[in-house]
């Protein structure tokens, strides 16, 4: 039995490495900011939420954002305390967090399907 990955986790960890570097290579302003916030809020809190067991809708719109600007909130505290704050090293961070995040749904997927 192979186990599947489902695409909309797929497609999640890919958009956030690929928003990631073309936030970092540099776009026209108005597109880098779209990207950023992409980046660093929308599909990290869409991968954590994606870790709950919500099915309401409005409920689910509300854990994204509130699960990627706690996330932001806390990467950038961390950076800042330790004095290693950059705007880059936080998209990279916000990156990784939302790819392991998605690894983490994947593993629940094949758990899920095994059982």
């Amino acid at each position: 039995m192979s186990a599947r990955v489902s695409r909309p986790t797929v497609a999640l960890g890919l958009a956030a490495v690929a928003l990631s570097l073309v936030t970092l290579v540099g776009l026209p302003t108005p597109l880098q900011a779209i990207a950023a916030i992409a980046v660093l809020v929308l599909l990290p809190g869409q991968a954590l939420a994606r870790l709950t067991p919500v099915d309401d809708l409005a409920l689910g719109a509300l854990l994204v954002l509130a699960l990627g600007l706690a996330a932001l909130t806390a990467v950038s505290a961390a950076m800042f305390y330790l004095a290693v704050w950059s705007w880059q090293a936080c998209v990279v961070t916000m990156g990784v967090i939302t790819v392991l995040a998605c690894i983490a749904r994947a593993r629940q997927d094949t758990r899920q399907e095994a059982s």
